[in-house]
């Protein structure tokens, strides 16, 4: 298969991701694009994780959807989990910088 025979097929098969992405998501998809428009521009290379999809339809990602911001909200439920373990982790920081 051609250069160009494989990039048009790839086109393509992004294309019909798109068409499943929620809308929401599409702001992401773009930003990611543009980044990597940005890294061509100052000549950085892009470097490619290895094919590992599955022969099944559905692809398993590690996340879903990282960048959407959650309401500050979401964290009282992890309050109060943890018992008090007492400690200045502050303090605890300064002195292992002033050992080195």
């Amino acid at each position: 298969m051609s250069v160009m025979a494989s990039a048009q097929k790839t086109k393509q098969k992004i294309a019909e991701l798109l068409d499943d992405l929620p809308v929401k998501s599409l702001s992401v998809v773009e930003q990611f694009v543009l980044f990597l428009h940005e890294q061509t521009r100052q000549g950085q290379a892009v470097v490619t994780a290895p094919d590992t999809s599955v022969a099944s339809d559905e692809v398993s990602l590690p996340f879903r959807y990282p960048t959407v911001p959650l309401p500050p909200s979401v964290l009282d439920g992890l309050v109060g989990i943890m018992p008090p373990v007492g400690g200045d982790a502050l303090a605890d920081t300064e002195a292992l910088y002033n050992t080195v």
